[in-house]
């Protein structure tokens, strides 16, 4: 018997896909890449956007063509049950329950490349932010044992991986961070520690000290504040103001030298005029991040934010998504331009036409940019190479290696 699986939305999404993938293959079923030759096909979906709900329901009508059995996991039935939304779903054969935490020896077979490892820290959330349905689907947080998460992270170790990224709906939400971390650096064979998802309020002093102490952290945060006006931000939920969030950020740049900080801001949420869109394009250009998502507010039934007057037109967001990119696009540009001449160390990814391609410790998986090594000897995909930068982009490095 095969299986065939679809991993839709983050990464915290793939990592239940590499425990769905563990558990068929320990039930007797082989894993293939190819949906025509499976038996059985796993559909594991996102449900945070209506976006990510309609690509779940293309990809069910595209499966469907195969006439072969398809189970759905994810957060789509967990959408379903508890906001009893409604969506046209085409046939399915069952439901995978596949949200949860899960441990260090349940089985799982790794869907990223052989040198990098996402190990899930906690489940679900408290910040119950206005516009999100993360509590709703995925539930209160739940945080792992630090002493089983390192046995992960030993095992994956053994298995050759040299970077681990830290993932959660809120990884500062785990009391036990900063020690995890420190512990994290001790294990041998680890080359990259980095933390995704990181909410403003909760960065303690102790955590910017042992990212700032330890070599092995990469100094990249990434910090989605949202926006920046304090109207806003209450209307959101989000535990901060824009005093706090300065004051946060001034601290983050002065202890942490060198850090690359990665944002996400929301436009065209409930009651975002032109004064408060105006603050923000402020704010960006005087912080300077180096890295910035925009994304257009959707409104979303079940939130509190979907009830709120003074909902913006598809268009305005729009326009204002364009605007604040337009603007990041020449910071991003202006930041990469600082690398020019100096040395950065490069985890080979693959190769690109002339180029070999990877990543900084600027730069996560997938949502940043990539360096691009023009080498006259071969390289092998997972090398670590310290080269100069010899060429910058709005995204993306270029560098020489001998």
């Amino acid at each position: 018997m095969k299986a065939y699986l679809v991993s839709l939305g983050c990464p915290k999404n793939l990592t239940d896909s590499e425990v769905i993938m563990g558990q068929l293959v320990s039930s007797g079923y082989q894993m293939t890449d190819q949906p025509a030759a499976a038996d059985v096909i796993v559909v594991n979906s996102c449900a945070f956007l209506k976006t990510a709900r309609q690509e779940t329901v293309k990809v069910l009508r595209e499966m469907r063509r195969y006439k072969k059995k398809i189970y759905l996991a994810g957060c789509l039935p967990g959408w379903l049950e508890k906001t009893r939304g409604k969506i046209k779903l085409p046939k399915i054969d069952g439901v995978i329950d596949s949200m949860g935490l899960f441990d260090y020896c349940t089985p799982r077979i790794k869907a990223t490349p052989p040198w990098t490892a996402y190990v899930k820290i906690a489940e679900g959330c408290n910040n119950c932010c206005s516009y999100c349905l993360i509590p709703t689907i995925r539930e209160r947080l739940k945080v792992r044992k630090i002493e089983d998460i390192l046995r992960e992270v030993e095992g994956l170790a053994k298995r050759g991986v040299k970077e681990i990224i830290f993932i959660a709906q809120d990884t500062t939400a785990h009391p036990g961070l900063a020690k995890l971390l420190s512990k994290t650096a001790r294990i041998k064979g680890i080359h990259w520690i980095r933390i995704m998802y990181s909410y403003p309020s909760h960065i303690s002093d102790g955590l910017i000290k042992i990212i700032a102490c330890e070599k092995k952290i990469v100094k990249y945060l990434d910090l989605p504040i949202q926006h920046v006006n304090s109207a806003i931000l209450k209307k959101m939920n989000r535990k901060y103001d824009r005093e706090q969030l300065e004051r946060l950020i001034y601290k983050l740049r002065e202890k942490i030298p060198g850090l690359a900080l990665r944002t996400s801001v929301i436009v065209g949420f409930p009651g975002e005029g032109e004064r408060e869109f105006a603050e923000l394009l402020e704010f960006t250009k005087k912080i300077k991040f180096d890295r910035l998502g925009v994304f257009k507010y959707e409104r979303e039934e079940g939130t509190a934010a979907a009830k709120m007057k003074e909902q913006l037109s598809e268009k305005t967001k729009t326009e204002r998504f364009h605007r604040l990119m337009g603007i990041q696009q020449k910071i991003s540009r202006e930041r990469n331009q600082e690398w020019i001449g100096h040395k950065l160390e490069v985890l080979i990814e693959g190769k690109e036409g002339r180029y070999y391609f990877g990543r900084s410790f600027r730069d996560a998986p997938e949502i940043d940019g990539r360096v691009f090594v023009k080498s006259s000897r071969m390289v092998k995909s997972g090398t670590l190479l310290k080269m100069k930068i010899t060429r910058a982009e709005a995204y993306d490095l270029f560098a020489a290696a001998k």
